[in-house]
């Protein structure tokens, strides 16, 4: 199953789980942003009592070809993440939050590649660079780091004379 749609038909009460690969393909719907190649499963585990659904869908794999914060080279990253949402069926047009899913009482399926998709996103790590060796030295390309620095334009910061005359105001 990889499309990334659930038949909610298909969901039975209690537990139900549903597995999806993301592979290079699925960024395709995606183009204005840099993530464009993963290796990543997701689980989708939906529990149904009543009319109560909950999601719990939860990501785990790599994200490759992403440049190396410090020399640009590329290097793949590891991610791993999770997300609980409750899931309301309405008449009303009401937008999902953070916490619940709103969907139309006659919504056959619930698609979930957007969901997948903003939860990557969220969860791509703030700095990414190449692991430590065991002598704890970054294993970034040293040529690259030397190309960068030496076209790196360095902006020397000059202050304000205007500035420097009121940091000598002294405050009782």
């Amino acid at each position: 199953m990889n499309d990334f749609t659930i038949k909610l038909g298909l969901i039975t009460n209690g537990k139900n789980s549903f597995s999806f690969e993301i592979k290079d393909q699925f960024f395709e719907d995606f183009t204005f942003y840099e993530l464009k190649y993963a290796d990543i499963s997701a689980i989708a585990s939906i529990e149904k009592y009543g009319e109560k659904i909950s999601l719990n869908l939860a990501i785990e794999g790599t994200l490759n070809r992403l440049s190396c914060d410090i020399c640009t080279e590329e290097l793949s990253v590891p991610i791993s993440a999770e997300i609980d949402l409750l899931i309301k069926k309405t008449d009303k047009d009401l937008c999902s939050n953070d916490e619940i899913l709103y969907i139309k009482k006659n919504e056959s399926s619930l698609e979930l590649k957007h969901i997948i998709f903003e939860l990557l996103v969220l969860n791509i790590p703030k700095k990414r660079q190449h692991d430590l060796d065991e002598n704890q030295q970054r294993t970034c390309n040293k040529k690259m780091i030397d190309l960068v620095n030496k076209y790196t334009y360095k902006n020397k910061k000059s202050s304000d004379p205007r500035w420097d005359e009121l940091k000598k105001i002294k405050l009782k």
